[in-house]
């Protein structure tokens, strides 16, 4: 069984040697399993693009790095769209989340039509992103009849084929908040959702996305992508 981890990335230059090493490490002690890391750098200044050369020669890595910003959603499709595993995993670069969270839950990975997603417990991100997260789910509840303590997480395992299911015309309606469309989508196609509880951690460099200025117009274009989502055929 071979798993694929996709991982976007941007300017991530300070965790990224420190996240494969570690993940590397504990993967390689599961006997049952290979694994590719799928590194969808996006854009990066601050010499994440040249360490990421220099670390395909000891990791086994898909390297799809791009001289412009593509945005989180088209990272996180592309990466999807150029694994080989048998299963996918998605999950960030920040370092925020652990292999333990993979390693702990090696053997509840899903069947198809199936995902395994992560809520984060506890939370150890910036007060305004847990608040917009905590508010935002009310309008997901709505649309949705989301289910889940944390449809936001950026920590989702599933069979390939189980991906390639999903509307990429929907997915694609979510250019910032990717896994809040990608949950909905699932909702929308009737693909079942099992939830995990995860570690989670603080991050200890680089800078996260959501800045205080930038959150009224990211909750806008959210709020406009959900509902498109929830309105769109499917056939569309």
């Amino acid at each position: 069984m071979k798993i694929s981890i996709v991982l976007p990335i941007h300017n991530e230059y300070e965790n990224l040697n420190s996240l494969l090493k570690e993940w590397n490490k504990e993967l390689e002690k599961i006997s049952n399993i290979s694994f590719e890391f799928v590194l969808v750098e996006d854009g990066s200044t601050d010499g994440t693009k040249e360490l990421i050369k220099k670390l395909e020669n000891i990791y086994p890595i898909i390297n799809l790095s791009s001289e412009k910003k593509r945005g989180y959603t088209k990272a996180v499709l592309d990466g999807i769209a150029s694994s080989k595993g048998d299963y996918i995993l998605c999950t960030d670069s920040d370092n925020q989340i652990k292999v333990k969270s993979l390693v702990d839950n090696i053997g509840k990975l899903p069947e198809e039509n199936f995902f395994l997603v992560g809520y984060r417990n506890p939370r150890r991100d910036p007060i305004n992103r847990i608040i917009y997260s905590k508010l935002f789910k009310f309008l997901h509840i709505i649309l949705f009849n989301t289910k889940l303590k944390d449809p936001s997480c950026p920590f989702v395992i599933g069979k390939t084929e189980t991906y390639n299911l999903l509307p990429k015309v929907l997915l694609n309606k979510m250019n910032e908040g990717f896994w809040w469309g990608f949950i909905a989508t699932c909702s929308k196609m009737k693909v079942g959702l099992s939830e995990v509880s995860i570690e989670h951690f603080a991050r200890k460099s680089g800078v996260p996305g959501y800045g205080l200025l930038k959150l009224p117009g990211i909750i806008l274009r959210n709020t406009i992508g959900l509902f498109k989502i929830k309105f769109s055929k499917i056939n569309d």
